[in-house]
């Protein structure tokens, strides 16, 4: 392939790319945030953050679908499924915390990885046992026909779920952000995150706020699931590669800095697509192998500044 050829692919398809990896990119941003969540206030990680948005898509599937087959507009049944959603995966957040993580932290440091990765096993048995093993799909309140915008010589297709996905990710991001600086819940997770002891001593109940981290960044994971569900199929399997380079996204960019994982994941969003366009066999692969040589050149990630260990 010569560099004519090499050209002349990228101006067909990089306006395309573009596109689609800052919608995709977005997902993994938005997960990421889950991440940085908990662990700027307790040094911790969920590694089964990829299953939660699996188990929100499955109870989307279930609710919205569910509602639609009965007659309810399907803007009803998606405000459902998502409330639905943020109740269930909050639970959901707060019962990893009480039971596979906090048990663990004083027994053995790092114990809590592999509990969180037994959670992840257990919640794709048990959606196989629930759900079965096939891809489900589930409706969009937009439809399935495609926004074709023409630009000359290069056409861009996109669905209107997934400008939906964009900006509700994007939306979702600022409110955290807000949450996270602004209000006194917000302040006291800071504080926490900062110095715990001293927080304890200021009247912050570090017990319940740590709680209430893990409750949001399930949350967090759980929007995530009910946004790509309608375009990427519901299955027992397809929080597996999301929570993985949601995690990469908050290695490059910094577990404690949210702002650099947005940067971060909107980026690699598009680097995937590029890559795709020369084979598409490389697309998930080319994040993994940009995380590889981030971390033997920076490895506390490009935007973080903090000077504590990382795990």
């Amino acid at each position: 392939m010569d560099l004519a050829s090499i050209a002349e692919m990228l101006a067909q398809g990089l306006p395309q790319a573009i596109v689609s990896g800052l919608v995709y990119g977005s997902i993994y941003a938005l997960v990421a945030q889950g991440y940085y969540v908990t662990f700027s206030t307790t040094d911790t990680l969920n590694f089964a953050q990829g299953d939660f948005l699996m188990i929100a898509a499955m109870l989307s599937f279930t609710v919205l679908g569910g509602l639609a087959l009965s007659g309810v507009s399907l803007w009803l049944a998606l405000l459902a499924a998502i409330a639905v959603v943020v109740v269930v995966l909050a639970l959901m957040g707060i019962a990893v915390e009480r039971i596979a993580i906090r048990p663990l932290r004083g027994i053995f440091s790092f114990g809590w990885i592999l509990s969180t990765v037994g959670v992840a096993v257990i919640l794709r048995q048990m959606a196989e046992i629930i759900w079965g093993r096939e891809h489900m799909r589930v409706p969009s309140v937009f439809g399935d026909v495609p926004i074709r915008l023409n630009l000359g010589t290069v056409q861009i297709g996109i669905l209107p779920q997934e400008v939906f996905i964009l900006a509700a990710s994007l939306g979702a991001m600022i409110a955290v952000l807000f949450f996270l600086k602004k209000s006194r819940l917000g302040k006291a997770m800071a504080a926490v995150a900062f110095n715990a002891p001293a927080a304890a001593l200021m009247g912050i109940n570090v017990r319940h706020i740590v709680v209430l981290s893990y409750a949001l960044s399930s949350v967090l994971a759980g929007l995530a699931g009910v946004l790509v569900a309608p375009v990427l199929f519901a299955h027992a399997h397809m929080g597996t590669l999301p929570g993985l380079k949601a995690f990469a996204v908050g290695i490059i960019g910094g577990l404690g800095n949210p702002v650099g994982i947005l940067v971060v994941g909107l980026a690699l969003g598009i680097v995937e697509f590029v890559v795709a366009i020369f084979n598409a066999s490389l697309r998930d692969a080319v994040t993994f192998l940009i995380l590889i040589a981030i971390l033997a050149w920076r490895p506390m990630g490009l935007f973080d500044k903090s000077g504590r260990e990382k795990v």
